[in-house]
């Protein structure tokens, strides 16, 4: 149906798809529903571009534990009523690059748009930044510069600090998976790869003397962001998703550099998958 929001559940297709848990529906609810109204929104102002970044994009298709296929988040993308000027899709697995190409066959010229990447999102970053910048330095008069979207969603703690600070350079909305699970699980055994994550060690300090640390460093990654000009405004909510066992896994972080992604995020927040409205 034109301008609405697109459908999340699809079929096997027999391409590679990847496994997931009953919560990636859940996440990419929240996804699909921000992209929808950003580009929707912002496609009627004047930037110079408007990108949408997928740093770990997988193969654009999952099969769930629950048995429902979905699409990826690189796919919903593309499927998104008016179109982004460019798709930036890097994955560490050439086989889910190729699936992904397959996938995106079936939207015609938006595929030329498209820019694919194999490799590891912390080095590819800097080219994506090459192509934006160059698009940003010739100047036009009462045109601004790109407007961007990232979604960046590692299974892991294999985001960098470094990586987020480099899109945050850029007029860049993000959505980031934050690795609650991870970071409990590593604290002690490998805190080296959560110092990347936060670009330092400080957090060390943070999750030693809190009493509820995921919320310390929460706020602590987030007024790290308030210096590229976020808006960081509370409470903005952070869904949380949690396994079978009810155990938190991780949550998602929303920022914005205008009020107005920071509104678009918190209606996203108070519809559930279910459609059922949220009890505030």
């Amino acid at each position: 149906m034109k301008n609405a929001v697109p459908e999340l559940e699809t079929n096997d297709d027999g391409l590679l798809m990847r496994p997931g848990g009953a919560w990636a529906y859940h996440k990419l609810h929240y996804v699909n529903e921000y992209m929808y109204r950003f580009i929707v929104s912002m496609r009627k102002k004047q930037w110079r571009a408007i990108h949408y970044i997928d740093l770990f994009a997988g193969p654009g298709r999952s099969r769930l534990d629950n048995g429902k296929i979905i699409h990826g988040s690189p796919v919903l993308a593309l499927s998104q009523p008016p179109a982004f000027e460019r798709y930036f899709f890097v994955d560490m697995k050439d086989a889910h690059i190729v699936a992904l190409k397959q996938r995106c066959q079936s939207f015609g010229q938006r595929t030329e748009r498209v820019h694919y990447f194999v490799g590891d999102a912390n080095q590819v970053v800097d080219e994506i930044c090459a192509v934006i910048r160059q698009k940003d330095s010739r100047y036009i008069q009462d045109v601004w510069p790109s407007l961007n979207l990232a979604f960046l969603d590692p299974e892991g703690l294999e985001l960098h600090w470094e990586t987020v600070a480099k899109l945050a350079a850029f007029r860049t909305d993000m959505i980031i998976y934050y690795p609650q699970m991870g970071i409990t699980r590593n604290a002690r055994q490998a805190p080296e790869a959560i110092d990347h994550f936060f670009g330092g060690q400080d957090w060390r300090e943070i999750y030693r003397k809190s009493r509820h640390p995921h919320r310390a460093l929460l706020d602590h990654y987030k007024e790290k962001l308030q210096g590229f000009g976020y808006v960081v405004e509370d409470p903005l909510p952070e869904p949380l998703f949690a396994n079978s066992k009810d155990a938190p896994l991780y949550r998602l972080l929303f920022v914005s550099k205008h009020e107005l992604g920071n509104k678009f995020w918190r209606d996203v927040n108070k519809k559930l998958p279910s459609g059922q409205m949220r009890l505030i």
